[in-house]
């Protein structure tokens, strides 16, 4: 795996940061660092970048824009799991296998007060690929797991839905569903308790298809729909 080192290839984005027009095949990122910025006008942009078969360590990403992007597996150590805060999506499409990384809703800027700025500025990115007919995420080629935990409208995600079904805030908050065996305690279930708690519309629920329990996964997705605790296809 070819190496870009923290000494010479680690990115550090600020504000009107773009980046654009990149291929990377079997790199590994080490210690990129790529936090909000205080105006979200101004937030980094990644712009037709394809990954394949890369890793990550020590990397962090925040509230940025990633348009036209493909990411054809992608690994994280579990003891260092890729976080994708607060970021927006156009046309991203995350395939193969992909391991430890999780897609969150909020950015964890300092000071607090500038968080609803992403808020507000993130929600009229949604509108507007909505009012566009456009999307944002597609997940229907993914062959690992991804802790997805609402960070995109579900409206706005192309999904499998096999593996890969929506619950509203609604269902979460009905308790229903904590009647799945196997589903407590489980990645699953800990995605639905961030869903009744985050002020999130609905998240996607995603069975890895790469994991030993995959059917396990997949029985509890369908028990869900047939309860009526997660929507159905």
């Amino acid at each position: 795996m070819k190496h870009l080192p923290g000494s010479t290839g680690a990115l550090r984005a600020g504000p009107g940061t773009r980046i654009e027009g990149r291929e990377f095949d079997g790199y590994e990122f080490f210690g990129g660092q790529v936090r909000a910025v205080e105006d979200p006008a101004l937030r980094p942009v990644f712009r037709d970048i394809t990954l394949r078969g890369c890793a990550v360590r020590d990397c962090f990403l925040e509230g940025a824009l990633l348009e036209n992007v493909t990411v054809d597996g992608l690994t994280a150590p579990e003891e260092d799991r890729l976080r994708v805060l607060g970021c927006t999506y156009r046309r991203v499409v995350l395939r193969g296998r992909i391991t430890n990384v999780g897609l969150l809703p909020k950015v964890n800027l300092r000071p607090a007060h500038l968080r609803p700025l992403y808020q507000r500025a993130n929600g009229d990115h949604w509108v507007e690929l909505i009012s566009e007919q456009d999307w944002a995420l597609d997940i229907t080629g993914l062959t690992g797991g991804l802790d997805f935990r609402g960070a995109v409208p579900a409206c706005l995600v192309r999904r499998d839905p096999e593996t890969q079904v929506v619950m509203t805030a609604e269902q979460a908050a009905g308790g229903d569903w904590r009647g799945v065996p196997g589903l407590l305690g489980s990645l699953l279930g800990a995605q639905i308790e961030f869903l009744r708690t985050s002020g999130q519309r609905d998240t996607i629920l995603i069975a890895d298809k790469s994991a030993p329990d995959r059917a396990q996964q997949i029985a509890m997705l369908r028990e869900l729909q047939r309860i009526g605790a997660a929507q159905p296809d």
